[in-house]
């Protein structure tokens, strides 16, 4: 038999009145819930946005992975070419190498999907610590960004590179870059603190700088490489996947880069020796470091080339 309980007026009271404090509590809290979920919504949809080349938004930095980490990751050792003089087309002759280096404004697409339809990986160069009065975004850049010109490059300036502006527009580059399907970028002059640049840029500032590149390219699904820069090679050597390098050999300053090699990446290493009169093409490929992917070239960076097999001076054929 069922147990009853009698209550009295007040207990019945009281008891409607936790009932109806209790639905109000339940009610103020779905608002509540429902207010943070469109807040939350709200947000997500800003923070996924990016600014483009709109009011100086700067695109967010992550870890320097893509959802599946998916970036060209080249070994030490590989045969290349560089070559920032040139326009290619689609009916170039090329080098027979591994890698190419070249201009990303000057080729267009077609010529980089033939370069790569050869089986080459391309890399595209650009100069992310300079203004460069030619360029096609160079009206982009306020004068306030601008620093000190670059001796001995006319039409040259240092960049500002923790400007808002300046990040913004060479996410841009990469994003053209990832449009045209190059492997990887080549930024040049990210060693603004080694130079007279008139913005105050320290080694601090092009740790930052090559990160934030690096980590972009990686986002877009392209590798990274360092020029020459060696005072931070240390401190970004994880970020990166190759180094570019000018000269170490004429400045006597391999040492600082050979940490790319025993973490088996690549150095592309570039001498000019009819530039200078106490160094011969043969006392290069003689004091090139092992593992080097070593070339001589013309100061202009155009198709001539040699190459150092092992301690010997090579010629290619030319076409």
């Amino acid at each position: 038999m069922a147990n009853f309980v009698a209550y009295n007026d007040g207990d019945l009271k009281a008891r409607k009145s936790w009932f109806v404090t209790r639905r109000k509590l339940i009610i103020i809290g779905a608002i509540a819930g429902l207010i943070v979920i469109i807040l939350a919504v709200g947000l997500g949809v800003g923070l996924s946005r990016r600014g483009g080349n709109q009011g100086g938004t700067v695109p967010p930095t992550n870890n320097g992975t893509t959802g599946n980490g998916m970036w060209w990751k080249p070994q030490k050792g590989l045969t290349w070419q560089i070559d920032l003089n040139d326009n290619y087309t689609v009916t170039s002759k090329l080098a027979n190498v591994q890698v190419y280096d070249i201009d990303l404004f000057n080729n267009p697409a077609e010529a980089i999907q033939h370069i790569k339809s050869s089986g080459i990986k391309l890399i595209c160069y650009f100069s992310a610590g300079s203004y460069e009065n030619w360029r096609a975004d160079a009206s982009s850049f306020p004068q306030s960004v601008l620093g000190n010109p670059l001796k001995g490059w006319q039409g040259e300036r240092w960049l500002n590179t923790n400007a808002p502006e300046v990040r913004n527009i060479m996410f841009q580059r990469l994003q053209l870059a990832k449009d045209k399907s190059c492997d990887a970028v080549d930024p040049d002059n990210i060693d603004g603190y080694n130079n007279d640049n008139g913005l105050g840029l320290t080694e601090d500032d092009a740790i930052s700088y090559i990160t934030f590149l690096a980590n972009e390219a990686h986002k877009l699904g392209m590798g990274c490489g360092l020029k020459n820069s060696g005072k931070i090679v240390q401190q970004v050597l994880d970020q990166v996947e190759f180094q570019v390098n000018e000269q170490c050999v004429q400045f006597n300053e391999c040492q600082m880069f050979t940490p790319f090699i025993t973490a088996n990446k690549p150095v592309f290493h570039i001498e000019y020796p009819e530039d200078t009169t106490n160094l011969s093409a043969q006392d290069v490929c003689q004091e090139s470091p092992e593992g080097y992917s070593t070339v001589i070239k013309h100061m202009e960076l155009n198709a001539w080339y040699q190459t150092c097999s092992g301690t010997a001076l090579v010629t290619p054929p030319s076409d």
